[in-house]
């Protein structure tokens, strides 16, 4: 099977991919907004660059796990010197396994000018055995002498009908129709979200609505509607921390199969460990916030009338009137600001949430 095989809706960029595996040049600028299938395409390119048609690499690389891939994404909201020095090493730094090394530069958009500047020369003459991949989702963000030294590949937004395709070619039958249409009608696109939806989310959506509807206006109902959630969101985290270990561990017998330097598996596990710390924090926030986009959802719905099609499908719609659901929606806008902005305490943002919700459901 191709290492492009999963990647839809992005015919014109694979195409582009697969001529640039025959002429590679030494760095390209990759450019898609999150869940187009831009940093799955990135990873499928580099599989080949390194291992033309080699399926275990195919997978390594995935799973973001072969020495010659190294993905690279700051820890913090704009890449530092420091970042861009110890991403230099690494360009220059020997393959492990393979004639070639490629390093992938995720979020290249969030480097400061300073940054750029360090990185400029080796952008322009990167090692001949090293390709350098940046990939950006707002590239008129980076400077202009980045750019000018990258071979450019656009992504362009998923319609609806290829992030559905998508969802049946990988649903195992585990959801239904309708789940995937209302995957796809919430997704806005985005297939890594559209996934989660009939994944993960899933139980979490299901969670927060259902929150919603068992209050009835008394600071009680919200309170034991909060410490439900807050378990809900828990259970979601530790099923990702569990996926978490056992990357670590399989990490650890492939690098011992393989007969790796310790110091690889070392860095290996480093680089390994620091992307989990960023996925938590990342993920836990999410989860959140999907839980209030489901809320909106289900208020969203009363707004637009019986005339239009229902977002949330497998609910009946909220007998409230439309000020309280317009109220309703706006209350959760605070709330999702409060946790993003202002890094409020989860539970008791949700809490303060929920009181506000069920008044106004009191009121009708």
């Amino acid at each position: 099977m191709s290492a492009f095989a999963e990647i839809v809706g992005q015919d014109r960029a694979v195409g582009l991919l697969l001529r640039a595996i025959e002429r590679p040049v030494h760095a390209y600028l990759f450019v898609g907004a999150r869940g187009s299938g831009v940093e799955d395409a990135v990873k499928a390119w580099a599989a080949e660059r390194v291992a033309p048609g080699d399926a275990r690499v195919v997978d390594l690389v995935r799973r973001q796990s072969h020495p010659d891939v190294i993905v690279f994404e700051s820890s913090s909201s704009e890449m530092s010197v420091a970042e861009a020095r110890e991403l230099i090493r690494e360009v220059h730094a020997s393959p492990i396994e393979t004639d070639h090394k490629v390093v992938i530069v995720l979020g290249a958009d969030r480097m400061s000018e300073a940054t750029a500047n360090v990185l400029l020369k080796t952008l322009e003459e990167p090692p001949a055995r090293s390709t350098i991949v940046l990939v950006a989702e707002r590239p008129d963000r980076l400077l202009p002498t980045v750019r000018s030294r990258c071979q450019r590949i656009d992504f362009s937004y998923l319609s609806n009908d290829a992030v559905r395709k998508s969802l049946l070619t990988l649903n195992d039958e585990r959801a239904s129709t309708e789940q995937i249409e209302q995957a796809v009608n919430l997704a806005g696109g985005r297939l890594d979200r559209a996934r989660a939806l009939i994944g993960p989310l899933a139980p979490v959506r299901e969670a927060f609505i259902d929150a919603v509807v068992s209050l009835d206006g008394t600071g009680a109902s919200a309170a034991v509607a909060a410490d439900e959630l807050d378990a809900v969101v828990s259970r979601a985290v530790a099923a990702l921390e569990e996926t978490q270990e056992l990357e670590v561990a399989q990490l650890e017998r492939e690098g011992q199969e393989a007969g790796y330097p310790e110091r690889v598996v070392s860095s290996r596990r480093k680089t390994l460990v620091e992307r989990h710390k960023r996925e938590h924090r990342r993920a836990r926030t999410e989860i959140w916030l999907e839980g209030y986009t489901a809320i909106e959802t289900w208020y969203r719905d009363v707004l637009v009338g019986s005339s239009a099609s229902a977002l949330v499908v497998d609910r009946k719609r909220s007998t409230v009137s439309l000020r309280p659901a317009a109220e309703a929606i706006e209350q959760c806008r605070r709330a999702r600001q409060a946790l993003t902005r202002h890094n409020a305490s989860e539970i008791l943002n949700l809490l303060r949430l929920l009181v506000r919700l069920g008044s106004l459901s009191a009121k009708g």
